[in-house]
């Protein structure tokens, strides 16, 4: 699924230690290392608190073995934390002015 480099990386990449990060979503830092050993791996539930506890927004596949990802992963990753949230604050903001145009938006 998601090796625990990438793990690692986007830990590192959001300024927290194992232990920070083991804070944020209620785990030991002990289990936090055997993840990003890949000893063994969090359920898909718990990788996304972890990915959302270091600032990350990841799409998950679950039926495909669809590598498309990995390109916004690394764009993700390349920002700061501040750069990622000025970044969903701008989706956010054109995703609301869509519904605003939207023919389903003006039926109310």
């Amino acid at each position: 699924m998601v090796s625990g480099d990438l793990l690692r990386e986007a830990r590192k990449r959001a300024g927290l230690t194992q232990a920070e990060l083991g804070r944020r979503v209620g785990r030991p830092q002990s289990v936090i290392s055997r993840w990003e050993r890949d000893e063994v791996a969090p359920s898909l539930e718990t990788l996304r608190e972890l990915i959302r506890a270091c600032g990350l927004d990841l799409l998950f596949r679950l039926a495909t073995r669809d590598d498309s990802y990995v390109p916004y992963i690394e764009r993700m990753l390349a920002m700061t934390p501040a750069q990622r949230v000025r970044d969903a604050a701008r989706r956010a903001n054109a995703n609301r002015r869509l519904r605003e145009r939207s023919p389903a938006a003006r039926v109310r």
